[in-house]
């Protein structure tokens, strides 16, 4: 059994509003900032390719399903393979975002906190990004 963290933010935007804005691998680079320093490319339409610190990165993106389902795989070079289990639900007139990573073999306790720390700098700036937004 590996760590695990869950982190989960409340975004006043309706739900159907941020489940299809997340759904769409293009929008990405709009709120993450430790990832994507190249363009992303589509191998198809829920597979892509970006570089990361010189090297390849495939993103794998969970097709749009009716029961909030956003998962997100990387798979990078000689690193570790890692997974988001997102998951997005109505929590009143807003969206209930979770995010579920598990720490992975080999992985230092470390790096792993770091890259928590990555993803909850990346989800506040998707919240603030989706919050300010005009429909």
């Amino acid at each position: 059994m590996f760590p695990s963290r869950t982190i989960s933010l409340v975004i006043e935007r309706p739900c159907a509003e941020v489940y299809a804005f997340l759904a769409d691998p293009r929008t990405l680079a709009q709120w993450t900032e430790g990832l994507l320093h190249e363009p992303l490319i589509a191998l198809d339409t829920w597979t892509w390719t970006t570089a990361h610190d010189g090297q390849p990165v495939v993103i794998h993106f969970t097709p749009p399903n009716q029961h909030g389902v956003l998962d997100i795989r990387l798979d990078l070079v000689d690193l570790i393979e890692r997974h988001y289990r997102v998951r997005v639900f109505t929590n009143g007139t807003a969206t209930e975002l979770c995010c579920t990573v598990l720490q992975s073999a080999g992985e230092d306790d470390a790096h792993f906190a770091s890259e928590c720390e990555w993803l909850r700098t990346d989800l506040k700036l998707l919240k603030t990004f989706l919050e300010a937004r005009s429909v």
